[in-house]
């Protein structure tokens, strides 16, 4: 059972909901002001982690390939460190998106060696960089991200000199079966030639003629493999670059020049102001048309800078966008630029050599054109196959070489220092934190409504659970009668429709114990009983109704008699009319008893007295003897006779009748009876001696049965009494 106080509140609670609702509201909408305010002037709590990658200028390899591909590669910047396949591998590793991955990279920072020189170097001279994160979540957090993000730094480092050295070995093994080819083709020739033409070769004498025509071809063949590997450079090189070697050399020189680089700067400044400006201004406004001709002026500076440095003739038909475009490499781009134009240039003196080695044997071959041809013929054959199986094994030594070097590449970068947490922003108090804020909002919206209730809760003078009425009354000693459910009805505001006119209507058991409780009571010449109520709406007339009904169900011949002569009659409830002289003359219709009792219409045993109300001398009528013959006539020709009278809030109309009745019940309802009222009427009536019989509580709203029995101990104390 639910103990009384807990269902006073939750009756206060839910008759000042609006009133709850409100404050509830308005504490709440202040605390998430408060946290708003809060959370836009505290910076959130971040934890810097910093990491430390050793840049290795040398590797411990002992081929030719891998210490070239380290030298190659020991150039870092920050292009390098957040590639794409870095950034791919981060986002794989922390299970994150691409708005995430772009959030965490701004809170990144990359300090380079080039960019500090507080930064200690080892005496290896090997080279630091720094990386910081600032995380949101926790220290581990920001551990476990700048640490995914040097170790994909420190793999892309290593898979970028594998992937070279692969490209590597996949170009001299299709070019060692090229050259062993050749190599074949040039043997078989020799030797079927030497065959075929022995016996005439044996009368050509070996000079010196010979011997510089064979060092001629010496020469360019050598010449041509160092071509051959200078154009694989290259071509290495164009690829990563993306320029020819002309382009490079134009790009290069552009790239290099400071002049060039302060002018790009300036443009590029005029054009960010003018267009943050041209969202403002018209193009005609004097300051754009400044602007204009400042950028006209640094764009011809640039076009004249450039034919300076190239050659005007070189750029008589680029643009400054091109100029620009052309001048824009890094640092990395622009050593590979200088590399290509390198191999360039030593490509072209090759060629020359190469050229001037072949006009120097064809003027050898001039010489030697007295001697037998068959013997030139064997020795350029023997020259093609010494030339082929040099080539053979020079290609065949690199791929060994390279092989070799697979077990040796390695990353230029290693982590040097683990993230750690140096230090940690002080975190907000606890008055700044939102989510404390909104708490306490709603643990203080819940005490202050809880609060509010209780203090209405209990100034509320009304009685709100029929336990409450209970202990009142039991605090008289007055018994209850019955305690009386609440009778579902599909409209309201008539009494109608909570009479009890069907004989199988389940509440008519509610009342039957009324009335064998009135017998217990009372006495047995208790047939007159008035039924009365404090204020109005607490159901003193549905009482009386299903009373006197239930009482004609169980064979008593009953009256109900109407004595509220202030109000309209209610015999329409039982399809009755009182005649048009009643409320003429009332004292008449009182005088005749076969004009004012009637029997009531399908209902066995019940009889019905109806008030010829409103009157405006109700007292005088009440205290007539017409009406007071009547009483007593009633008394000997029915079992019981119920009284329904005016509330006593309102009129003392049923205390007029006391001489002539047997027995009062008081009708109570949970939320309408006041805890004042109830105590002063039972003390007036026990004053007055007045015959209380008990009291009904009516309009009980519960689910559980065991709301409406009867405690054993109440009947007890009230025969002690």
């Amino acid at each position: 059972m639910t103990p009384i106080l807990v269902k006073r509140f939750l009756v206060t609670l839910k008759q000042h909901k609006l009133l709850n609702l409100l404050l509830f509201t308005l504490i709440i909408s202040a605390s998430v002001v408060l946290a708003v305010r809060a959370k836009s002037e505290q910076p959130e709590v971040t934890y810097q982690s910093v990491g430390k990658l050793l840049v290795r200028t040398s590797l411990p390899v002992s081929t030719t390939t891998a210490e070239q591909l380290s030298d190659r590669n020991t150039l870092i910047n920050r292009d390098l460190l957040l590639s794409n396949q870095v950034l791919e591998g981060v986002k794989n590793s922390l299970s994150i998106d691409n708005d995430e991955l772009a959030a965490i990279v701004k809170q990144l920072e990359i300090i380079l060696p080039q960019e500090t020189s507080t930064v200690p170097k080892n005496p290896e001279q090997e080279e630091i960089i720094i990386l910081e994160y600032n995380g949101k979540i926790n220290s581990s957090q920001s551990r476990e991200t700048l640490g995914v993000f040097m170790e994909e730094m420190v793999d892309y480092s290593q898979e970028l000199n594998s992937y070279q050295l692969q490209q590597r070995i996949n170009t001299l093994t299709e070019k060692v079966t090229t050259v062993q080819e050749d190599l074949k083709e040039a043997e078989e020739a020799y030797y079927r030639y030497s065959s075929n033409e022995g016996s005439a070769l044996l009368g050509v004498e070996d000079g010196s003629l010979l011997t510089g025509i064979t060092n001629a071809q010496t020469q360019q063949r050598q010449i041509k493999l160092s071509l051959e590997e200078i154009n694989a450079k290259i071509e290495s090189i164009v690829t990563q670059l993306g320029l020819t070697p002309e382009q490079a050399y134009r790009s290069s020189i552009l790239s290099g020049d400071p002049t060039i680089a302060t002018l790009r700067a300036q443009i590029l400044e005029v054009e960010a102001e003018r267009e943050q400006l041209q969202k403002e201004l018209r193009p005609e406004h004097p300051k754009m048309i400044e602007l204009f001709r400042q950028q006209e002026e640094s764009e011809q500076s640039l076009l004249q800078r450039a034919g300076e440095l190239i050659g005007q003739d070189k750029i008589a038909t680029a643009s400054p966008e091109d100029i620009r475009r052309e001048s824009n490499l890094d640092i990395v781009r622009q050593e590979l630029a200088n590399q290509l134009v390198t191999l360039q240039t030593e490509k072209e003196g090759l060629t020359s050599q190469l050229t001037a080695l072949g006009e120097m044997e064809e003027e050898l071959l001039k010489k030697y054109q007295d001697s037998p041809d068959k013997q030139v013929e064997q020795a350029k054959l023997l020259q093609e196959v010494e030339s082929q199986r040099s080539l053979y094994q020079s290609v065949r030594t690199s791929l060994t070489d390279a092989k070799a070097a697979e077990a040796e590449i390695g990353s230029n970068l290693v982590i040097a220092q683990e993230p750690y947490i140096p230090q940690a922003m002080a975190g907000r108090g606890l008055l700044t934190n939102p989510l404390l804020i909104l708490a306490g909002g709603f643990i203080l919206g819940m005490l202050t409504v809880g609060g509010i209730t209780i203090i209405l809760a209990s100034l509320d003078d009304r009685l709100h659970t029929d336990q409450e009425l209970r202990a009142t009354l039991r605090s008289f000693g007055l018994p209850v009668l019955g305690k009386i459910p609440h009778i579902t009805s599909r409209q309201t505001g008539k009494l109608g429709n909570w009479v009890l006119k069907n004989a199988d209507s389940p509440y008519l058991a509610f009342y039957e114990r009324v009335r064998s409780n009135i017998i217990r009571f009372g006495t047995e010449s208790s047939r007159l009983i008035l039924v009365t109520s404090i204020n109005r709406q607490e159901g003193k007339s549905v009482t009386a109704y299903n009373l006197a009904i239930a009482s004609a169900q169980a064979g008593k011949r009953t009256l109900l008699l109407e004595a509220d002569l202030r109000s309209p009659s209610l015999a329409s409830v039982f399809d009755l009319e009182i005649p048009p002289h009643a409320k003429v003359e009332p004292l008449r219709y009182y005088g005749s008893r076969s004009d004012c009792i009637h029997l009531v219409p399908k209902q066995e045993n019940l009889y019905f007295l109806g008030s010829p109300g409103p009157q405006k001398q109700a007292v005088r009528i009440i205290e007539s003897n017409e009406l007071q013959r009547i009483l007593r006539d009633a008394r000997g020709r029915f079992d019981l006779v119920i009284i329904d009278t005016p509330c006593l809030a309102s009129y003392n109309d049923a205390l007029l009748l006391e001489s002539l009745i047997d027995g009062i019940i008081l009708v109570t309802r949970p939320g309408i009876t006041q805890k004042s009222t109830l105590n002063q009427t039972i003390e007036q009536f026990a004053a007055g001696k007045l015959p209380l019989l008990g009291a009904v509580i009516n309009d009980i709203k519960s689910n559980s049965t065991s709301d409406f029995d009867y405690a054993s101990e109440d009947m007890m104390f009230v025969h002690t009494k």
